[in-house]
């Protein structure tokens, strides 16, 4: 576990505290190709110049041990039961300090890939926005970068304002989406009939 607050250039955020109710089991430990879900996102995303924090509630030891032998750092999320999504990114924000940017996901995305995250931190560096959106034919993925600047802001979210939803619609003007070329950023799971359903496409157009 984390004491104190972390320093880095950029934060990787992996939420991944929930109950997986939908799946009918720990869907984040479930095995896609020879390795859970969970090890597939830190193991992928996780580059050199990032501290990575992985929030976990149900099931957190057996998360922990999944994830034996990678440089991640975990935080507890206590009111995971009821505090939603914006409850882990709270905690997660909050045990690490980047001078640069937060890279926030969901850890139930399998298909992400290390390319995906390079693209999105060499987007942010030149082009200076404040929050940056990878997109697959219009629509919004993850991961989504946030400038450290936005800490405090991420700091107050909670599900009644609509967590990040809720600074995407008031920073309007700071937010940039890019094509990234794959469905890969698209796609969760949230059964297990998704796992055959939701395959990713890859156009490569950036």
């Amino acid at each position: 576990m984390t004491s104190g607050i972390a320093e880095s250039e950029f934060a990787f955020i992996v939420l991944a505290a929930g109950e997986s109710t939908r799946f009918g089991e720990n869907k984040l430990l479930y095995k896609i190709e020879g390795r859970s879900i969970i090890r597939r996102v830190v193991q992928e995303c996780s580059l050199e110049n990032f501290k990575t924090v992985v929030v976990i509630g149900h099931e957190k030891d057996r998360i922990i041990r999944e994830l034996e032998g990678l440089n991640v750092f975990f935080v507890i999320n206590p009111e995971y039961k009821n505090g939603g999504m914006s409850s882990s990114i709270r905690i997660g924000v909050s045990s690490v300090k980047p001078s640069k940017a937060y890279l926030i996901t969901p850890g139930d995305m399998p298909y992400l890939q290390r390319w995906i995250c390079e693209k999105i931190i060499d987007f942010y560096m030149k082009s200076g926005a404040k929050i940056v959106v990878p997109s697959y034919e219009g629509k919004g993925g993850h991961p989504i970068l946030f400038d450290a600047s936005l800490r405090e802001e991420l700091l107050a979210i909670n599900e009644a304002t609509k967590g990040l939803k809720g600074i995407l619609s008031k920073h309007t003007n700071d937010v940039s989406k890019f094509e990234i070329g794959t469905s890969r950023v698209l796609i969760d799971i949230d059964y297990k009939k998704d796992i055959d359903t939701r395959k990713p496409v890859d156009r490569f157009l950036t």
